[in-house]
């Protein structure tokens, strides 16, 4: 009696333990179903002039982003993070922007490097007065071209004037306009002034009126050189004013890449 007990316990663990066994058991349909993890896709900010994938790279044209002004910045954009109104900031500013800037090259086929030091945090550091910028980024600069070669250096910088100077509505989006600082009274002056020029044509052509065009500066009581004679192929940029968004400031930026990208680039 007992010996049937025991088989019969026996014959149920079996039946109990089969399923367990069989899905150990190395057969075709027991592997282990693992949901497709789906690809990651990267979204940019969209409008009519952004690419929507990654365009072949222009090989080698290269671009080194400088923001002299680092602490500049946009009364909307301060606004939006902190909740307060301000034209200089720590940390919403334009070298904070850098990331995005760099993405827009990018997406235009040009390598885009940002110069990696917020100069007016050295300069605050440092005890310098405000008209000591260019002069504290001087070297970081000059280090930088003497590692690497550069096709073209933009110092990216934001202007004090109001909006309706600084912006411009095409085909019912507004963008932020900009405007090329020359500096006169460097030996670089005409190369400077020519790779500005063709900056600026090639960005009117896709937005007209969008580039304000060349200020030259030279005389008393201006820098008349921003540092634009460590290179021929430096210039000074501003985008938009006080009062533009950072959308307007982004949608410029693409038009800017896009603009190297159709001309500067492939000269």
């Amino acid at each position: 009696m007992m010996k049937k007990i025991q088989g019969f316990v026996l014959l149920l663990l079996f039946f109990f333990l089969l399923p367990i066994i069989t899905g150990l058991l190395p057969f075709p349909n027991n592997e282990k179903f693992v949901p497709a993890t789906p690809e990651e896709k990267i979204v940019y900010a969209s409008n009519d002039l952004v690419v929507s994938d990654v365009a072949p790279p222009i090989d080698p044209f290269k671009v080194l982003l400088v923001f002299t002004h680092s602490h500049e910045t946009y009364k909307p954009f301060v606004e939006n993070e902190k909740g307060m109104v301000a034209v200089y900031d720590d940390h919403s500013n334009l070298f904070s922007m850098q990331s995005l800037f760099e993405d827009y090259f990018r997406l235009n086929g040009i390598s885009a490097t940002t110069l990696d030091v917020d100069v007016m945090n050295v300069m605050k550091q440092n005890g310098k007065a405000f008209h000591e910028a260019y002069k504290t980024a001087r070297p970081y600069i000059a280090e930088e071209l003497k590692s690497n070669h550069y096709d073209l250096i933009l110092d990216i910088h934001r202007d004090s004037t109001s909006r309706n100077k600084t912006t411009i509505v095409h085909k019912n989006v507004s963008y932020a306009k900009v405007a090329f600082v020359i500096g006169a009274e460097n030996p670089n002056y005409k190369s400077n002034k020519t790779l500005a020029q063709a900056l600026s044509d090639s960005m009117n052509q896709i937005i007209p009126n969008i580039s304000r065009g060349i200020i030259e500066k030279k005389g008393s009581g201006v820098d008349g050189v921003y540092n634009q004679d460590l290179a021929k192929e430096m210039i000074l940029v501003e985008i938009g004013g006080i009062d533009n968004t950072e959308d307007e400031v982004y949608r410029t930026v693409a038009v800017m890449a896009q603009a190297v990208a159709n001309s500067i680039a492939k000269q």
